[in-house]
């Protein structure tokens, strides 16, 4: 007769055990990373909140006797300052023109509307925007239905920009307390490459924040003033929505450049046509002559990767992946850079060159 197999040792599944163990541990962490995104997406904002204030900080420390801490006091307070004088001074017809803003809007899109229908082409456009979004001829009356669910949102999102800027604050304040202990669950023998790589994202994340910051600015200003040109309603309005657009490359240009469109429809088609050559034209300018004098000092994202980040982390991400999709991929430039192809130089890598 054959030999009966025999049961197997409690030692020879050891092995077996322990890679149970690490599966299941393995899709636990991946389980809570999905559920903690949106946390850490905001944590990521703080960051970036903190190498501003960082970056602010800096000069104070240099040229003054005041230590790290003092600085980034200073900074906070003349922040805060300069942004009261800001509200004092133009806050209120800001706040006027941005509710002159949403009251014309609906308005302008029912106008566009009926012009839009009385093309066949336009009218089946029509058709299929309705189906999808669920809007009727009359304009914005579903919308309206939905201002409740909105204003929750948005003051939703206004609590996160307060936890991003207060959790920012600490960051800057106390930076070895946080960016030291997450070193030390580094494993030692990659401990230092980790730590030279956040050096290196640090000054990356600081460059393109000074950069974007110049775009914002600038886009700003040359959009109010195309606005008043152009005689186009709430131009300090418009003004702002297309500097905070900025933020988002490519895609916060076409959709600052459509409430400009809509309010351009009520003034006539010669409106329309100048407005949409105005954007068409700054977006040139910012393209081919302010990106490129910026990117001399500051970190260089190439378009197409641009545009793909902006995709790929809103589509895993959300809004917030939107939002966060630039810094995001100039974070995984650096990355790539130091702990792939092994570039050891700061300055190369937050130029942008390969």
């Amino acid at each position: 007769m054959p030999p009966r197999p025999s049961a197997p040792r409690s030692e020879d599944l050891v092995p077996y055990v322990h890679k149970l163990l690490i599966a299941v541990a393995v899709a636990a962490l991946a389980l809570i990373l999905l559920r903690w995104l949106h946390v850490f997406l905001l944590a990521f904002g703080a960051s970036l909140v903190a190498v501003l204030l960082t970056a602010l900080a800096d000069p104070i420390r240099r040229r003054t006797p005041l230590d790290a801490g003092w600085s980034l006091g200073v900074t906070v307070a003349a922040l805060i300052v300069l942004i009261a004088g800001v509200a004092w001074f133009v806050g209120a017809q800001v706040s006027l023109q941005l509710t002159q803003l949403q009251h014309a809007l609906p308005a302008a899109w029912a106008a566009a509307q009926r012009q839009i229908s009385t093309y066949e082409v336009g009218q089946w456009l029509l058709d299929r925007l309705h189906q999808a979004s669920g809007l009727s001829m009359a304009g914005f009356g579903p919308i309206a239905s939905r201002i409740g669910r909105i204003t929750g949102s948005g003051l939703g999102a206004i609590a996160e920009c307060v936890v991003v800027v207060v959790a920012g604050v600490y960051f800057a304040a106390q930076p070895q307390l946080y960016v030291g202990n997450l070193l030390k669950l580094v494993p030692s023998a990659a401990r230092e490459a980790v730590t030279h790589t956040v050096e290196d994202i640090g000054v990356a994340l600081r460059r393109w924040l000074v950069g974007t910051g110049l775009a914002m600015l600038t886009m700003g200003v040359l959009t109010a003033i195309g606005a008043v040109l152009l005689g186009l309603p709430a131009p300090l309005a418009l003004g702002l929505l297309s500097g905070i657009a900025e933020f988002v490359p490519i895609v916060g240009a076409a959709v600052s450049a459509l409430p400009a469109l809509l309010l351009a429809v009520t003034l006539g088609p010669q409106t329309v046509a100048w407005t949409l050559l105005f954007y068409v034209s700054v977006h040139q300018f910012e393209g081919h002559v302010l990106i490129p004098l910026i990117q001399r000092r500051v970190v260089s994202v190439p378009p197409a990767l641009t545009l793909f980040s902006v995709l790929a982390f809103g589509l895993l991400f959300g809004a917030l992946g939107v939002v966060f999709a630039t810094p995001l991929a100039v974070v995984l430039l650096v990355i790539v850079r130091r702990l792939y192809l092994h570039e050891p130089d700061t300055a190369a890598v937050a130029s942008g060159k390969t």
